[in-house]
């Protein structure tokens, strides 16, 4: 039997880390972004070549699924498969966009087990400024659908709140040994502590500026994104003057004061200023 994990986020939610870091352990296979909007056949992906067929079959009938879609992803699937040399039968599937409901999810791969394969959910969701800022600050508002993104975020932010297997980003950083305990558990993919331990040491020594993009790190990494401020003041105000946002950023634990995002670094750099002042005039 194949199974099947499959990572759903936004873009710039930490898909990339969360999903190569899970399949470290075992040196499962990755299918990065499986249904597209990229040709992932080539180097360092090198997804099997009727990858590229998907994309634009996908984009042909309107990104929606159909049977002809679904056979085309179980068979790139079931080839990945045959790559995972530790027995396991599992491929980790990355899927950072709104590519489809999960209705439609539910229709097309909730019941394939009679045809070999099972699949299995998880949804990752990040501070939604942090989210967007992380964009501004590679040059990547391209990828966002409108300035604010908002209704985007809504969107994801109903489905993680129905989803069986919830992870946040921000746990990750803090506390991975537990984000990725709860991705095996919820995915149903036994696992030991030794191997949770491989995970988080994947995650400590490897950073994806994008999923083709990963680098080794040494020590303590602050993400840029958390380093300097780069969207609009305007998206700030957007996202805190929305009732919902408000309300789900304060359930999470998340600053809900403008100040917290785009005056964080000044204020941090004027009091260290005026620490030094003080202390070589004490």
């Amino acid at each position: 039997m194949l199974h099947v994990g499959w990572i759903f986020s936004l873009v710039r939610s930490g898909s990339s880390a969360a999903s190569y870091a899970a399949a470290a352990p075992w040196g499962l296979p990755v299918a990065d972004e499986l249904f597209g909007p990229w040709d992932r056949t080539g180097p360092p992906h090198n997804m099997p070549r009727r990858q590229a067929e998907l994309v634009r079959a996908f984009r042909a009938v309107g990104h929606v699924l159909t049977a002809e879609i679904v056979g085309l992803a179980h068979d790139i699937l079931r080839e990945l498969a045959e790559r995972d040399e530790s027995g396991k039968g599992w491929v980790v599937c990355k899927c950072p966009h709104l590519m489809f409901t999960p209705k439609d999810f539910e229709t097309w791969f909730g019941n394939t087990e009679s045809q070999g394969i099972v699949h299995h959910q998880a949804h990752l969701i990040r501070n939604p400024l942090r989210r967007v800022n992380s964009c501004y600050t590679r040059g990547w508002e391209h990828m966002l659908n409108d300035p604010y993104e908002l209704g985007v975020y809504r969107t994801f932010l109903h489905r993680w709140q129905n989803a069986e297997t919830k992870l946040r980003f921000e746990d990750m950083r803090s506390d991975p040994g537990t984000f990725f305990r709860t991705l095996y558990e919820g995915w149903g993919l036994e696992s030991s502590s030794a191997e949770i331990a491989k995970a988080e040491e994947y995650l400590a020594g490897n950073y994806h500026d994008s999923s083709a993009d990963r680098r080794t790190v040494e020590g303590q990494f602050t993400p840029r994104s958390e380093s300097r401020w780069a969207a609009p003041a305007e998206v700030i105000d957007a996202y805190l003057a929305d009732d919902e946002m408000l309300s789900f950023m304060h359930e999470q634990g998340w600053p809900t004061s403008r100040g917290s995002y785009v005056g964080w670094l000044p204020s941090r750099l004027m009091r260290a200023f005026r620490g030094g002042r003080q202390g070589a005039s004490a």
